[in-house]
């Protein structure tokens, strides 16, 4: 994901011209920025004063972005003009939509919001609506000028998570580069964090939360809570209690026990909500009434999940991305948490839907059970593909995915994607990908549905447009996706070798004939006549 990394309003002086935002990329890769905005708000009118569209830029081969006052070193790869960047109490914000458009003096929004940071720079002023809007429930970061006789920055170091205040600290400054964190403060997981939610569905057995962490970490002094997403409120807690296992996994079942406050836990508390969102979160308090609005401070871990994924934001968005579950059916289906690389280090963790692992460790998707995918959907025309290129390519996401969970029941969800990409040519949409498995029973139900899918032709809805695959890119069974076209590889191979044969016979009596012609004469033969035999001849 991308994120706010370092903010720097504020210099020595009065030059106010190495002022500075960073943004940061955590797959460490370089990274299209299409669809991303920066806007730039006042704390005193809660409006913005400058707006930035990133599309046509990308970060570097680190995954760093920089955007800063034109003499600032090293080069910003979007210039401003010294003092921009206001000094507070002020905030950065970072959007992705690719429907909306942010102007300058428009109302704060979190609409399309992705990180923030609400800050300042000279005294502790208040700016209540950019607060409540970009970090709810959160304090103002300080951008303490006594840190240090040189210049500082705002620098994220004690986590990954987007919208939180307390992943920041003040730092020397580090342009284009990893922050000064002190190593206490260095970004890194948690000592506990959730592993696994398995979800109570129809008249399946009560779900359980796992955790994971070092073998023997305690868990005094931590409490599971269960979030409602409706009004973002604490529906029951309860304080933990023993140690992580040898294995590093500690698994909770929900069997009807007590909460602290006397509230009785059941396979509801954990039940995926049918409209908004729900959550479970570890917080590092033990004590956290029933109906206390849910919050940042001392979150340790959250994971949120729905039934029907939404656009709209909701009032657990801060605790993190949310992850759709199928709700309907009497299978048991739990959210397990990945670190599925894709083909470079760092790679988020994420979680994906999949079957019950209890006290197990999670089977991720591997490569080595790919199914590749070749096809193509004929459209009218190519704009609305090319002007919304990612919001088109995450709904062709989804609709996929749902066609397969449809078909094989089998627990999938958009992880399963790998590299999936498309190109519009024409009135021609060409889209290629792979669907990665976690076992080879799964493997099967992957091509057994693409068998189907790509049977010409296979019509389905996507943000409300009928489409049909077509024949036309379609790759043959067990065939290697290859450009548009490859089919006929095999003709231009037959008259590449036939051309090339008649070039090397004529090279070879070319090269004969010259050879006869330049052959010296044998002398062995010549008769040799005396001066007086010329003469008589002369």
């Amino acid at each position: 994901k991308l994120l706010i990394n370092e903010v720097n309003p504020d210099n020595p002086g009065g030059g106010e011209d190495a002022e500075y935002i960073e943004l940061f990329y955590t797959g460490r890769t370089r990274f299209d920025l299409r669809g991303y905005w920066l806007v730039l708000y006042n704390g005193k009118n809660s409006r913005a004063y400058r707006v930035l569209d990133l599309s046509g830029h990308h970060t570097d081969e680190l995954g760093y972005f920089l955007v800063g006052s034109s003499t600032l070193s090293p080069a910003p790869m979007i210039r401003l003009p010294p003092n921009t960047i206001q000094n507070g109490v002020d905030a950065v914000a970072l959007y992705y939509s690719n429907t909306s458009l942010y102007t300058v003096t428009m109302a704060v929004t979190a609409e399309g919001l992705v990180d923030a940071v609400v800050y300042t720079s000279r005294t502790l002023e208040k700016a209540d609506q950019l607060v409540k809007v970009l970090v709810p429930e959160q304090s103002i970061l300080y951008e303490n000028d006594s840190h240090s006789t040189e210049d500082e920055s705002l620098s994220r170091c004690h986590s990954l998570s987007a919208k939180l205040q307390s992943s920041f600290q003040v730092t020397p400054v580090t342009p284009l580069g990893e922050n000064l964190c002190s190593t206490a403060s260095a970004p890194g997981p948690p000592a506990v964090r959730i592993s696994e939610l398995c979800l109570a569905r129809g008249a399946t057995p009560c779900g359980f939360v796992e955790l994971e962490g070092k073998p023997g970490t305690s868990l005094g002094g931590l409490s599971l809570v269960f979030l409602s997403g409706t009004e973002g409120k604490v529906h029951a807690s309860l304080p933990l209690r023993g140690t992580v296992g040898a294995t590093g996994l500690f698994v909770f079942a929900l069997d009807g026990g007590h909460g602290h406050d006397g509230t009785n836990l059941t396979c509801k508390d954990i039940s995926a909500a049918s409209e908004g969102s729900s959550a479970i979160a570890v917080y590092s308090t033990s004590l956290i009434p029933g109906g206390t609005k849910a919050t940042s401070e001392n979150l340790v871990d959250a994971l949120v999940y729905t039934c029907e994924p939404s656009t709209a934001a909701g009032c657990l968005d801060f605790l993190g991305p949310s992850y759709a579950v199928p709700c309907e059916g009497d299978r048991p289906v739990s959210l397990s948490r990945y670190r599925c690389t894709s083909g470079h280090a760092g790679a988020e963790l994420q979680f994906a839907v999949s079957d019950p692992t209890p006290g197990l460790q999670n089977s991720c998707p591997r490569d080595a059970f790919a199914v590749d995918l070749h096809f193509c959907l004929p459209t009218p025309n190519c704009s609305t593909w090319t002007l919304h290129y990612r919001r088109m390519l995450e709904s062709l996401g989804r609709v996929l995915v749902s066609s397969l969970e449809e078909k094989c029941s089998c627990g999938v969800s958009e992880l399963y994607l790998r590299e999936l990409n498309l190109t519009c040519v024409g009135s021609l949409v060409k889209v290629w990908g792979q669907l990665w498995a976690r076992q080879p029973e799964q493997q099967q139900s992957f091509e057994t549905w693409r068998q189907g899918f790509l049977a010409s032709p296979y019509p389905f809805s996507m943000d409300g447009r009928v489409l049909k695959t077509s024949p036309e890119c379609v790759a043959p069974k067990n065939a290697p996706s290859m450009p548009h076209g490859g089919a006929s590889f095999q003709g231009w191979e037959i008259a590449l070798f036939v051309v090339g044969s008649l070039l090397l016979i004529f090279s070879l009596v070319s090269l004969a004939f010259y050879f006869i012609k330049r052959r010296s004469p044998n002398y062995t033969n010549i008769e040799m006549n005396d001066c007086g035999e010329i003469a008589a001849d002369f």
